[in-house]
């Protein structure tokens, strides 16, 4: 779990957006604002750019995918442009909009409430719910399917809440009811963070874990010492009254936080609402 949250942010923090990102309806002779601080990435990410064909921009789905791809490669535009390419193509062959269109699949695999967005961080940063603990589908591919509509769809609603300002968004796992016996094959796992991995980097902002398994809880207090700073402040955990507090600290509006992560909170989720919603809106919005 850690390997992941480092493969999803970088070891420096990333300079916020200081404009609303753009409508991805540009062209090759367009210009954009990618960091108007720093003149080097900003030429960097104009270098991405440009090393793209018309066909790769219009199918880009925000215009800021340069700059992702170039923090998470660490300055290296050669591998930054490979990946990004590659996300390009595996979005088109996952088929990422027919799989956000897919009401009937949603239906199903969300009707348990095991994957959802509700509420925001103080940055205006989507919080995405995660409780594997609910598990309803035997079927992989249905549960990646709903991975990446719930991921979407919260990137959309971080992008709507702060005008494009933000980028990135929150998970909050809560292990309630979790066990080997509900948990997914490895196989699962591994496409899981693959995908994560490779086509959603710099997407990540913090991972609030509530009530995690007490093996998990030794094996963070074990591996705090070898991780990153920037790592170690992605995790927040949410138990006992220290873990709550800090957790409470970070949240917009705690009333709309649910109890498991220090919130007060006690409306129950409910999934056919939150399908019928707007794409860019979250539950109890």
């Amino acid at each position: 779990f850690c390997l992941l949250i480092e493969k999803m942010t970088v070891a420096v923090e990333s300079a916020p957006i200081t404009s609303p990102a753009p409508e991805v309806n540009e062209t090759k002779e367009d210009k954009f604002i990618y960091n108007e601080d720093d003149e080097k990435e900003q030429k960097d990410c104009e270098k991405i750019f440009s090393m793209l064909t018309e066909q790769e921009v219009a199918e880009m789905p925000d215009p800021m995918m340069p700059r992702r791809y170039l923090r998470a490669e660490k300055g290296n535009i050669e591998t930054a442009v490979k990946r990004l390419k590659e996300t390009l193509v595996w979005r088109k062959e996952f088929g990422v909009d027919k799989v956000v269109a897919d009401d009937e699949l949603h239906k199903f695999e969300n009707a348990t409430g095991k994957m959802y967005t509700r509420g925001y961080d103080k940055d205006g940063c989507a919080l995405l719910y995660i409780k594997p603990g609910l598990e309803n589908s035997s079927s992989a591919d249905g549960q990646i399917m709903h991975v990446v509509y719930t991921l979407e769809r919260a990137i959309a609603a971080t992008a709507k809440n702060t005008g494009g300002k933000e980028e990135k968004i929150n998970l909050v796992v809560d292990f309630v009811n979790f066990s080997l016996f509900n948990s997914h094959p490895l196989s699962t796992r591994k496409r899981f963070i693959h995908i994560l991995q490779s086509h959603y980097p710099e997407r990540l902002k913090r991972a609030f874990l509530c009530s995690p398994p007490g093996i998990f809880k030794v094996f963070w207090k074990i591996s705090q010492p070898f991780l990153d700073p920037v790592t170690k402040d992605k995790v927040v955990m949410c138990h006992g009254a220290e873990g709550l507090k800090r957790a409470c600290a970070l949240f917009d509006d705690i009333q709309k936080v649910e109890v498991c992560a220090g919130g007060q909170c006690t409306r129950e989720y409910d999934s056919k609402t939150w399908l019928k919603s707007d794409f860019d809106v979250t539950f109890d919005e």
